[in-house]
């Protein structure tokens, strides 16, 4: 895990760490710092809908979003909802993407037992005044890859 000021500055520092670049496949149902994060990393937002039930982003949409110029999902775990980490990974492979979740809303959620925070390549979070645990302001940047913790370091 790293620390930083905000959670749209770990949204930045995990789309530098994974080198995208291009397209990035998200959803419009985040707050606003989630798309703004890809805009400023000089990549392009697609947007895909959200499932009615969990208010995730519908694994069944994003596949036919990809383009030769999609380098990754955002998706953004909503209200304690986690998304459908699986169906994501399996998206992911096929198409040699990367992942990155915004986790703001799921502090403490597990899904099979395990932190949200332990899936994708790089998860994020806030620590804004508006979040489920807040130190009024912050962020924090979890992947288990050593290669990408160092860069992210550097």
């Amino acid at each position: 895990m790293q620390c930083v000021s905000n959670g749209t500055l770990a949204l930045q520092v995990a789309i530098k760490a994974l080198d995208l670049k291009g397209e990035i496949i998200t959803t419009p149902f985040s707050y606003v710092a989630t798309t703004d994060a890809i805009i400023w990393e000089n990549c392009k937002a697609v947007f895909v809908d959200i499932e009615e039930d969990s208010l995730t982003i519908d694994p069944k949409k994003i596949e036919a979003a990809i383009t030769k110029k999609t380098s990754a999902i955002l998706a953004t775990h909503v209200y304690g909802n986690p998304c459908d980490v699986e169906a994501i990974a399996r998206i992911a492979k096929k198409h040699k993407l990367k992942v990155i979740y915004d986790a703001a809303h799921s502090f403490g959620v597990k899904y099979k037992g395990k932190s949200v925070f332990n899936y994708g390549d790089i998860s994020v979070v806030s620590f804004h005044a508006t979040k489920l645990f807040h130190t009024i302001e912050g962020g924090a940047i979890f992947t288990k890859n050593k290669n990408l913790i160092l860069k992210i370091l550097t």
